[in-house]
């Protein structure tokens, strides 16, 4: 389990009043915290598995939880969770694209225990082994499953995260497309200079996240 000695809620509030020098993560605070080489194991209990071509046939189902982030919408298939996304103010985002992504399955509405395994990690309890079926390209799935190797804490640039300085475009667009918040960490992921701008749950999140990650964590 996380040790957790600063909340997410209370980092939020840091950033929008007088101590929000404490925390913002500035380009100087973001290098500090960058790692060239990735680990060779993920940061936490957690493995994606791939889809395969007739996997598009298995029922998808979703429900909405509050965790300490905020309000997420969680879907899983039988093999494992599918999306995750935090509603906060873009619950017209997520929806659209959740429907995009899963529209064509008619998902339906039922709370199951895979969802609840990934709250669960989202409350920081990452004792049981939390699986993802991610719907994505081979190089997609690459691309997410070295995200899961960036430790908590830490940053890593689109070129290190491409493996390739060549490819840090194709690296940066996978990364936009995870479908799971947080625990597939792509806002670990910065521009070389430290600098950061889009984020598909919204750029202000991923502030907080890092924020929230660095309180927590050591240099």
């Amino acid at each position: 389990m996380l040790r957790i000695n600063h909340s997410y809620i209370e980092i939020s509030k840091d950033l929008q009043g007088s101590a929000k020098e404490n925390f913002s993560p500035d380009k100087q605070v973001i290098l500090q915290r960058m790692i060239e080489n990735l680990p060779s194991s993920s940061w936490a209990n957690i493995e994606i598995l791939d889809w395969a071509p007739d996997d598009n046939i298995l029922p998808v189902t979703y429900a909405s939880y509050e965790s300490p982030f905020g309000e997420v919408l969680i879907a899983n298939t039988p093999k494992g969770v599918c999306y995750l996304g935090v509603v906060n103010d873009k619950s017209g985002y997520v929806s659209d694209d959740f429907n995009k992504r899963f529209g064509y399955a008619k998902p339906k509405e039922t709370k199951t225990s895979q969802q609840k395994t990934a709250l669960n990690y989202l409350n920081g309890k990452m004792d049981e082994l939390l699986q993802f079926h991610l719907n994505g390209t081979p190089y997609q799935t690459e691309v997410w499953r070295r995200l899961l190797r960036i430790p908590f804490g830490k940053v890593i640039s689109y070129a290190t995260l491409a493996d390739d300085r060549k490819h840090s475009r194709a690296a940066g667009t996978a990364n936009g497309r995870n479908p799971i918040f947080y625990l597939v960490p792509c806002h670990r992921a910065v521009y070389t200079d430290g600098k950061f701008d889009r984020y598909s749950w919204g750029k202000d999140i991923k502030k907080r996240l890092l924020a929230w990650e660095f309180a927590n964590s050591q240099t």
